[in-house]
Order: C-alpha cells, then structure tokens, then sequence
C-alpha cells in the first residue's frame, strides 16, 4: 500500500534532524528513512553542479528504500529544485518555498535570512518571497562555516558563537527586521544563541513550514500512514557519531538504526 511507504529525508549533513524532529510531532505514525552526506558537507561552499550531483546520487539512493516522497532538508540544495525535482515519480518538498509563504502570509515589512553562503547569494528567499509579496524586504547574511562547525559533532559553543554574533550583527547593522528566517536546517540547534543576539526576535524555523506542508500533502492524497509500528532509519556517509549526539539534544524518541554507507 502507498500510505505504508516511507518518507524519505535527505541533508548535507545532520541539519535535517531538526525536520524529522518537527514531522514526528506532526506525524508519529510515518516512516522514515533519513540520509546524510555529512562526508562532503558543507554543500554551501560547493559549485551547483556538484551540489546536483551529489543531490541526484542521495535521491537515488531514497527510492531505493521505496519512499512516498522526498524532503530536502537542506537550503542550499532546496536552492537547486528546480534542476532535479521533476526528474522522479515521487514528489520532493524542498524547504524554502514552505518558509518563504509563511513570511508572505505574515505580511512583515522586512525580513532576514541567515544561511549558508550559497543559499544567500542564490537569492532564492528574495525570489520567492518579492514573487508574491514585492513590498517585503529581503536582506540575507551567509555563513561560510557555521554550518560545519554544528555537523562536525565537536560542539565547540565558543566557534559557534563567535560565528554567529558575528553574522547577527552584521545583518542587524543592515535592517531592524523582527523576523529572521534560519536558513540552513542546522541553525535551528543551537537557536538558543541566536536568540541570544537577537532578542525579541521571531525566529523562524523552515524545517516546522515545510514539516506542515508535506503533512498537508499525505492528507490530501489519503498517504499517511495509521501503523503505529514505525521505524526511523538513518543513513550517512560520514560517522554515526554526530547523529547521536543530535539525537539527544534535539530529544528525538523514535527507535533507529544509524548506518554509514
């Protein structure tokens, strides 16, 4: 049957946890099966055809694992959907139309965007969010190693936060937007220090948009799952190390297997 097919999760690293977080509260009766590049992340600092390819090759390995669809948890690669997401027979959801519609129904002045530096010179926020809303100012902050400072597991506080006071200043010394969308699915661990430098400031969390999107989806096409008896996969090219500690701080319950292939 469809509906008992699993959803299939792919990221450069292990940022898109923060997804599975946000689907299992949404739908705990979902498979998943979850895949990490974290071998060659970060994806921001790569070039477009590498980042496609490297995509394809993750994607392939999914409907391998017969999935319903597919959620691109990452930014920089949600960037690129238009050159891959209409290759294959299942739907992929990637992460930054989700956000860039909620930012549109909120009806804010200006927002911000930290991501990766990829994401942010790609202009894809701006794109999608000026394509509905041309009022909305768009003003977008890379990071060139945030990213990996999170996915290489050594968590260490002072690096990250150097890094991120850093990129919240400067963004801030640009606008006084109220709303700051984390662009890359790694940020929304360690929001506590964004907050940090960003008080009174809406956060907002691409993996929570699109988790309530591809919901919306399987309700619509009668594919959610009613098996309590799930499973959640992991699948990385890396280490399995990261993954478990990110599995404790973000307090994912679901039983897993972590593999590295």
């Amino acid at each position: 049957m469809e509906n008992r097919k699993k959803i299939g999760v792919l990221d450069s690293g292990v940022g898109g946890l923060t997804l599975v977080k946000e689907l299992e509260k949404l739908m705990p009766n979902e498979d998943i099966v979850y895949i990490g590049d974290n071998k060659n992340c970060p994806y921001g600092n790569r070039t477009a055809d590498d980042i496609v390819g490297l995509t394809k090759n993750m994607i392939e390995f999914l409907k391998e694992q017969e999935v319903k669809i597919v959620a691109v948890a990452c930014n920089t690669i949600s960037s690129l959907i238009d050159r891959y997401g209409n290759d294959y027979e299942f739907p992929i959801f990637g992460i930054i139309d989700p956000a860039s519609q909620y930012v549109v129904d909120k009806e804010v002045k200006e927002v911000g965007v930290l991501a990766t530096e990829f994401t942010v010179n790609s202009k894809c926020y701006n794109r999608l969010i000026n394509e509905k809303n041309t009022d909305i100012a768009v003003y977008g902050e890379g990071s060139r190693n945030l990213a990996s400072l999170i996915d290489c597991g050594e968590f260490d506080m002072e690096a990250i936060e150097e890094d991120i006071k850093l990129h919240m200043v400067n963004l801030l010394e640009r606008c006084d937007a109220k709303n700051i969308i984390l662009g890359c699915t790694h940020y929304p661990i360690v929001q506590d220090l964004f907050e940090k430098y960003g008080p009174g400031i809406n956060f907002i969390n691409p993996a929570l948009q699109q988790a309530k999107k591809i919901k919306s989806y399987l309700e619509d096409n009668n594919l959610l799952n009613d098996n309590p008896n799930h499973c959640y996969n992991i699948y990385t090219s890396g280490t399995t190390d990261t993954y478990e500690k990110l599995l404790k701080v973000l307090n994912i319950q679901t039983p897993f297997d972590i593999k590295t292939i």
